[in-house]
């Protein structure tokens, strides 16, 4: 089980009730049941090596002992409070301390439910933070004929901590001629489909090839300048991609490295496959826009079928049935200045003649404005559930962003 440690402050224990460690303990045990985490007191050194320090204000009282401790942790400053013993009025105290000396901090304080449920988000985001600083993005080939979805490694590194490093498509290529891949659930599915299984095995290898190179470089997650490998290799990645996400590596087409920060964010965030898709067709009046591409993660539908690649009709690309089901759209640059995450709801999943072979059309609650407006670049990510608090808590954790 996952564990959250927490430290404890209240006030001299002349000034309060002998009960308060007891009613504290049984406190955090039940915080404990409902957040499915375990929940322990802790010195300020175990609270400060996690992402999220916790400081737990059992009384009143406590506002020395916090002003004295914390220095030794970053912003923000949680605080998680009872109903009882003036553990809400310490909090108040203490964060009209930090205001005035322009610091953030956040109250946790309600119901249970409540409690854990911000808990969770503010947790999720101080995890996927530390997790972003150390990975490692991949590019082979770049973005070409997209004009806006670069990415700027020096840039990125100091917005985030990830390192993106750019490789020779030739690399990849070379590496596709060497053939062989690792055969696991998803090639066994694919390989049992209806489809050229000639053309089935040259879109595995590049599957193989990417899966090597990823460990060759240790790399967490990829970028394919893909509509390049239709001359060189003639087929596509499409195959590769739809496998790599499903296995939890990001792994973006069209040399997209803005589509790959995002991938990448979105994955850590919530721990979920992202589908990266064109906003296709656009329909303001009911706020609703279709997004395809001809690939997507092979774990995300409840059904699908191979075919060809849209736009050259060779390859192997994956079109997808899902049930109509709660989503989120997300895209961020590569400063992390900017960001978009918004909720969706999935109509239905289509098969147009006239549209790249996977598509969804989604109901947006915050409508097609940002898209028709100021949009981060075409492509963006799409995962099952809703998301949008957690992307949020992440950016607000960054300090220096905005929504768009």
């Amino acid at each position: 089980m996952e564990e959250l440690k927490v430290k404890f402050l209240m006030g001299p224990a002349e000034c309060n009730d002998k009960y308060i460690p007891e009613y504290s303990r049984q406190f955090l045990a039940e915080l404990e049941k409902v957040l499915g985490m375990k929940v322990s007191c802790a010195e300020i050194e175990e609270v400060k090596a996690q992402p999220l320090p916790v400081y737990f204000i059992a009384s009143g009282g406590a506002e020395q002992g916090f002003k004295e401790l914390h220095t030794q942790t970053k912003e923000p400053y949680i605080l998680l409070t009872t109903p009882a013993y003036n553990s809400l009025a310490a909090a108040m105290e203490i964060m009209g301390y930090l205001q005035e000396n322009g610091k953030r901090g956040e109250i946790l304080h309600g119901s249970m439910d409540k409690i854990a449920e911000r808990l969770k988000v503010l947790v999720r985001a101080a995890r996927a933070k530390e997790k972003l600083n150390h990975m490692r993005l991949g590019c082979f080939g770049t973005p070409g004929g997209l004009i806006a979805s670069d990415a700027d490694p020096d840039v990125l590194r100091a917005s985030s901590g990830m390192e993106l490093i750019v490789y020779e498509l030739e690399e990849l290529v070379e590496e596709y001629q060497k053939g062989g891949y690792p055969e696991n659930q998803y090639t066994e599915e694919l390989k049992k489909k209806n489809y050229d299984p000639q053309e089935i095995e040259k879109a595995l290898n590049v599957y193989g090839a990417l899966k090597r190179l990823i460990e060759k470089h240790d790399l967490h997650a990829v970028s394919v300048k893909c509509f390049d490998l239709l001359e060189l290799i003639h087929t596509t990645g499409c195959l590769a991609l739809a496998i790599l996400n499903a296995e939890g590596i990001p792994a973006a087409c069209e040399g997209d490295q803005k589509s790959l920060v995002s991938m990448a964010i979105m994955k850590v965030l919530t721990g979920k496959s992202g589908f990266m898709a064109n906003p296709s067709c656009m329909d303001p009046d009911n706020n609703e826009i279709i997004f395809a591409h001809c690939t997507l993660p092979i774990d995300m539908p409840d059904s699908y079928f191979l075919t060809t690649h849209f736009e050259s009709g060779i390859g192997v690309a994956v079109a997808c049935d899902i049930e109509p089901q709660q989503m989120t759209i997300f895209k961020c640059d590569d400063t992390l200045t900017r960001y978009y995450a918004g909720r969706a709801q999935l109509v239905e999943t289509m098969h147009r003649k006239d549209l790249c072979r996977s598509q969804m059309k989604l109901r947006l609650e915050d409508g097609t404005e940002y898209f028709a407006k100021r949009p981060v670049s075409n492509h963006h990510i799409i995962c099952k559930g809703d998301w949008k608090e957690v992307i949020d808590e992440y950016f607000k954790e960054a300090g220096r962003v905005t929504a768009v």
